[in-house]
Formats: C-alpha cells, sequence, structure tokens
C-alpha cells in the first residue's frame, strides 16, 4: 500500500433496513456518507443491453443468475405485498447483500479514479453473526467484481468485517484524540433494523462476554405500530408491509405519516411499539449490569433516538451520548477503520523494507 501515493479507503453498512457507504473526504476533511433502502427487487428489465443508469435513481445490479434493481427511489419497483427486506440470519452470505454490496459500488464508481479499485474496504456485522460469517465475507468481496450490466469491474483490494457498533466507537476515537491515549471502558448500543448489538470494549480490546445482540430492532418496533394503526384503520385496505415502509420513511426522512392520502395521528399508536424498545434494553441491562467499570455509553445507529429514553432508564447513572447523525455513524467509523487498517500495512511494508 505504500508504493501508492494515494489508496483510497471506503466504508459500506449493509444493514437490513439501509445500505450506508462512505465516498471520501470533504475539503473540511469530513466524511461523505450517504444511503438508500435496504430492497432489492428483481429487476423488471430483460435487455441485458439496458443502460444500468435509470431515469430514476436506481442501478441494475447482476449477481448470478438474477438482475437486482438497487437505489434511492427502489421504493418505485416495490408492490403492495412484497417483503423486501430481508431479515434472517443468513442475509449476508445472500446473493441479495450481495446486490446491495455492488448498488454501494455503483454510487461510489464516479470517486474510484480510473483503477476503480478500493485499497481497503470495510464492512460490519451483527454481533449474532459475525463469528460465522466474517472470514467468508472478507474472502467473497476481496478481488475483482462486475458490478452492473455496462459491465464496470470494481477491484477491492483488502476486505475486512468488524463488529458493527465499532465503527461508531472508532468515529468517536478519532474525534476525541485524549480519548485513544488513554481510551474509556466502553459501552456501544446500536439499534439497527433487525437487530440490537450491543459492544463493551476499553480502545479496540473487545470484551466478547458482554458483547451480544437481540433481535428486538427497529423493524419489530415499526411491525408492532403497523398493527395498531392497521386495527384502527382497516377500512384502508393496507398490507403491514406497506405501513412499515411509510413508517420507515417517516421515522427516517421526515416525511409525514399518511396512509392512502390521509393524514394518520401516530401518537396513540406508539406506545404499541415501547414493550419491544423496553426488552432490547432490559436485555443490556441483565448483560451488563450496572455497568460499574464502564465510563461512556454510546448510543448509535437508526433507532439511536427511539431507544435513547429506554437506555437512559436503564442506566440511570451514566451519561448516554447519542451519536451526531447516529445513522451514518458505524458507516464513518468503518471509513476511518479502514484508514487505520492501510495506515498499518504501509508501515510493516516499510518496516520489512529496511529489515531487508
Amino acid at each position: 500500500m505504500s508504493k501508492k501515493a494515494n489508496p483510497i479507503y471506503r466504508g459500506i453498512d449493509v444493514g437490513y433496513g439501509h445500505v450506508k457507504w462512505t465516498n471520501g473526504e470533504s475539503a473540511k476533511g469530513l466524511i461523505e456518507a450517504h444511503s438508500f433502502p435496504s430492497q432489492a427487487p428483481i429487476s423488471v428489465d430483460s435487455d441485458a443491453d439496458v443502460a444500468f443508469l435509470k431515469k430514476r435513481d436506481t442501478f441494475s445490479v447482476p449477481v448470478g443468475d438474477r438482475v437486482y434493481e438497487i437505489g434511492r427511489q427502489v421504493n418505485l419497483l416495490v408492490g403492495s405485498q412484497q417483503e423486501m427486506e430481508q431479515l434472517d440470519d443468513t442475509f449476508a452470505m445472500s446473493d441479495a447483500y450481495t446486490a446491495r454490496m455492488f448498488g454501494a459500488l455503483n454510487y461510489m464508481l464516479p470517486g474510484l479514479g480510473p483503477e476503480r479499485r478500493i485499497d481497503v474496504l470495510v464492512l460490519g456485522l451483527p454481533m449474532t453473526t459475525l463469528n460465522k460469517y466474517r472470514s467468508a465475507i472478507e474472502e467473497k468481496f476481496t478481488g475483482p467484481h462486475r458490478i452492473n450490466l455496462n459491465g464496470d469491474i470494481v477491484t477491492i483490494g483488502m476486505c475486512k468485517v468488524h463488529p458493527q457498533p465499532l465503527g461508531s466507537y472508532a468515529l468517536f476515537l478519532q474525534s476525541q484524540p485524549d480519548a485513544g491515549k488513554k481510551p474509556p471502558m466502553s459501552l456501544i448500543i446500536d439499534p439497527g433494523y433487525n437487530t440490537v448489538d450491543w459492544f463493551v470494549c476499553e480502545g479496540l480490546t473487545g470484551n466478547l462476554s458482554q458483547s451480544r445482540a437481540v433481535n428486538r430492532g427497529v423493524s419489530a418496533y415499526l411491525r408492532d405500530i403497523a398493527k395498531s394503526i392497521i386495527k384502527t384503520h382497516s377500512n384502508f385496505g393496507v398490507t403491514e408491509s406497506e405501513v412499515v415502509r411509510i413508517l420507515d420513511r417517516h421515522f427516517t426522512r421526515g416525511d409525514d405519516f399518511h396512509i392512502a392520502g390521509n393524514e394518520i395521528p401516530l401518537e396513540p399508536h406508539l406506545a404499541a411499539g415501547t414493550p419491544v424498545i423496553e426488552q432490547a434494553a432490559q436485555a443490556i441491562r441483565d448483560t451488563i449490569g450496572a455497568g460499574s467499570e464502564i465510563r461512556l455509553i454510546l448510543l448509535t445507529g437508526g433507532g439511536a433516538s427511539l431507544y435513547a429514553q429506554k437506555i437512559r432508564e436503564k442506566f440511570p447513572s451514566h451519561k448516554v451520548q447519542v451519536m451526531e447523525e447516529s445513522p451514518l455513524a458505524n458507516v464513518r467509523g468503518f471509513h476511518v477503520i479502514a484508514h487505520w487498517i492501510g495506515a498499518s500495512a504501509s508501515r510493516a511494508e516499510n518496516k520489512s523494507r529496511k529489515g531487508n
């Protein structure tokens, strides 16, 4: 890596609800990060010569014997009955996961230069699947990949996978240089779309006996609210999947909550999802206890604001810090880790050359 003047480092967070990716740094040194819905309908275009960039903001991505449609406006291709979110534990090894990865790479493509190479790419996995799939994912995504129907190839020099919440902790350490010198024992809580993950560490040394996950993520919260809404407004004839997608856009983008052109007050239905958050917070408390040795609690991920109150109730003696732009904090941290990996590899290479 030291031979290349300007190595390219990137992070991708293929979440169950949204896919996030980084696109380098701004002139002020801020990590640019973006997202699109984690949905992958089969493409309706059968002509292999069709341009990969549609009028809508999506890409046609070939994986295996299928072509998926991926991107910011994928909702324009999703039917009312379609369950596009894949929430099982094998997600990371599926073609649908790969398609989402390639979608992120398509968005990155203009910034990858003529070589179209990423020197170090960092991904994350939930605590529930990290040990099971880490090696396989790293091997699978290292090397060249055809990412669209135009035949564009992106080559990944090194792919590394880390625990999902570690990204936010890396971003915190980068923003607090003094914390990196003597890092505090920290608890990072990441309410994602499918799982709520928590990771205990001191610096980059993890305490895996206290780091776990439960399937009490934002999707379960939204489903319970959707059921309450449908029960009250059955006359609209909408499906649970439709309502969940509308709720997701409301909470992530701030869209007004409408069903079939009717504005629906959400307040009477929010309590239906509260038990999900309570169960997640209690599971963390049961594992961590009072957290007597923990000095810092970071709350991150797409559900950070939804879960913050219950987390604070479970840890009343601690200051719970919600990460800025929490839905993008993990992927920005993956970008930071990619830089660290690249710098470490360069130092090792230089030391080896001097030794010879």
